[in-house]
């Protein structure tokens, strides 16, 4: 087994992403591997001899949703304001509990407010991907970077918190 870390962050905190399109196929007949870094955002590719474990293959996501309870709000492209609570988040996007329908494509700027101590965290860009019952599924688009700091920290410490264990093998 091989110990992996993120190239970008160090962080053991990866996750195997989805074989998605021809090239990513194949390079997995090859044994080598897509990884996304759950902190810094970070893909790479790695050797392995063995065949990789299929349960995280199955999921198509490339970052692992975290239980979260966080207020938040946003603004539509009338720049209406709609409060609510963010239940799930990751570095790639969130799940918002609203009682308000926005159609799904729609383009918005997220304000989340992890903690009563830290700082908003702005999400600049992103869009409506799916809409359900008083939720909407969105993606996070663009992010400055210190947002994106803050966001990661705010992250490490669901992961700490929830007592997940960073990827030290596969």
């Amino acid at each position: 087994m091989k110990h992996l870390h993120c190239p970008g962050c160090g962080t053991s905190f990866i996750r195997m992403t989805y074989r998605e399109g021809t090239v990513e196929r194949f390079l997995h007949r090859l044994h080598i591997i897509s990884f996304r870094c759950q902190l810094c955002m970070t893909g790479f590719h790695t050797y392995s001899s063995e065949t990789p474990n299929p349960s995280q293959g199955m999921d198509r996501r490339e970052y692992t949703r975290l239980s979260s309870s966080f207020q938040a709000h946003l603004l539509d492209n009338n720049a209406t304001r709609v409060d609510g609570r963010v239940t799930e988040i990751s570095m790639g996007g969130c799940t918002f509990e609203t009682s308000n329908r926005l159609p799904n494509g729609s383009f918005l700027e997220l304000m989340i407010k992890p903690a009563s101590y830290e700082d908003i965290i702005k999400v600049e860009a992103a869009t409506v991907c799916s809409v359900r019952n008083e939720s909407l599924g969105i993606r996070f688009l663009d992010l400055r970077p210190n947002d994106k700091q803050r966001l990661s920290q705010v992250i490490l410490n669901l992961l700490v918190g929830q007592g997940i264990r960073p990827n030290l093998q596969y």
